[in-house]
């Protein structure tokens, strides 16, 4: 098959129906076709674009396939989302859009389906969303934010005037949102030497040390992110780490750490002086943290592989300790757009909350007479959140929530609890946090 971004693009959607996970299945396939430059940008933001959009595009779709896309190859059903994403999304001119379509049904040996797909592409390219009607609520959301059917019904139960906000929401004003290292340079500095090497744009975020930034191409690749003057990460996710309040000469513990970004925030707040462990439970993720330590050269960082259910007698008593537990990721779905699609399974969902409530126990045991646990998700979903610290509450009467001293960015919504920041009333990701004090 001869190597092209639209080809690539289709090709990695048909293994990304098969469940992977969507960055992992991209890679694999852009490096397979060998695609550099433009090229590999192209093919990465036809197959981004279809995820986030694909509610929308099906729904599209479906109106002129009497036998719907279910009963089409999954070649034929990706040739035609990947098509129409160029059309309404891309900027991509119809007949391009259509014509490309058209080849690859040729290239991936579909040569049947191709006039099919010309007769279908060219009535959906042009239709007009205002007009569809929609059965209820939950099917105009789906189709209008692009989501499967239980986020869509999640989102109408617990957040009814924002669900399709939380859906269309551009997380972070549509930048990439980095962390300044105070170690070499502050806000303004970092802004005034990311403009001078190119950057698009560089602005401070809402998060004090945050910048606001548009890059040209990935952000990994510009020379001050290699020299350690940054690190990427959301703005919510760097409140979580910032309230953990980390001190020069503290023991810290970050239990659930991968990919880093909060491991490398708590170093540069303890200044080199103390004693951070990172932990997490696989082994390649725990290698993620490690490059990223070393790329910005802080001391005292100890790296373990580690399962935070469970003790760990390698792990110290700690001042401090942040659980960023594993979570259904609702409030990322701005990010991580095949989250949209995830069955909400109720087996599933138990077993996730039973994991939190495992890794705040383990925390507990570590935590020093005084210290603070900061307990933080990327979801807005209430039982992973409130509820679940008010049952860690019940179970542990020895703490009781603080309010740290960092200032929450306005929208925020604070409650006994802990604080919430939800897409559309923050800006930032949906996100959750809570500090605790262990009194005892």
């Amino acid at each position: 098959m001869a190597a092209n971004p639209r080809a690539a693009a289709v090709a990695a959607l048909v293994k990304q129906e098969q469940d992977g996970f969507s960055n992992l299945v991209l890679d694999a396939e852009l490096r397979r076709q060998q695609l550099e430059g433009r090229d590999k940008a192209f093919a990465g933001a036809i197959f981004y674009t279809v995820l986030e959009h694909q509610g929308t595009l099906d729904f599209i779709l479906s109106q002129f396939l009497p036998k719907g896309l279910a009963k089409l190859d999954p070649q034929v059903r990706e040739i035609l989302r990947a098509a129409l994403a160029q059309a309404r999304y891309m900027q991509v001119p119809v007949s391009a859009a259509v014509n490309e379509a058209v080849k690859l049904t040729r290239t991936f040996k579909k040569a049947s389906a191709s006039g099919l797909v010309n007769a279908v592409l060219r009535k959906a390219c042009t239709y007009d969303l205002e007009t569809a009607r929609f059965k209820n609520e939950t099917q105009r959301l789906m189709v209008l934010g692009s989501a499967g059917q239980d986020v869509a019904e999640f989102l109408h139960k617990h957040y009814p005037d924002e669900a399709l906000g939380t859906l269309t929401h551009t997380a972070d004003s549509g930048c990439t949102s980095l962390r300044a290292n105070p170690l070499k340079a502050d806000v303004e500095i970092l802004c005034k030497k990311l403009l001078e090497a190119g950057a698009k744009s560089a602005r401070p975020g809402l998060v004090p040390g945050s910048v606001l930034a548009r890059f040209e191409g990935s952000p990994a690749e510009h020379p001050l992110f290699k020299e350690g003057y940054f690190h990427v990460e959301g703005q919510a996710s760097q409140l979580a780490a910032l309230c953990v309040e980390a001190r020069p000469g503290d023991t810290v513990i970050d239990l659930c750490a991968a990919p880093g970004g909060k491991t490398l925030l708590l170093a540069e707040e303890m200044q080199g002086q103390g004693q951070l462990y990172s932990c997490d439970v696989a082994e390649h993720r725990v290698k993620l943290i490690r490059t990223a330590v070393e790329r910005m050269g802080f001391a005292n960082v100890t790296t373990l592989c580690n399962d935070a259910t469970c003790p760990n007698p390698r792990l110290p008593a700690a001042d401090r300790i942040l659980v960023d537990a594993p979570c259904s990721g609702l409030g990322i779905l701005a990010k991580k757009p095949d989250i949209r699609y995830k069955t909400l399974d109720k087996a599933r969902h138990d077993e996730l909350l039973a994991t939190q409530s495992a890794i705040l126990d383990t925390a507990v045991a570590l935590l020093k007479a005084g210290g603070r646990l900061v307990y933080s998700t990327c979801t807005i979903d209430p039982a992973e959140n409130e509820e679940q610290v008010a049952a860690f509450l019940a179970r542990h009467p020895e703490f009781k929530v603080v309010t740290p001293a960092v200032a929450f960015p306005a929208g925020m919504t604070v409650g006994e609890h802990g604080a919430l920041s939800v897409p559309t009333r923050t800006g930032m990701d949906g996100f959750f946090l809570c500090a605790m004090q262990k009194t005892q």
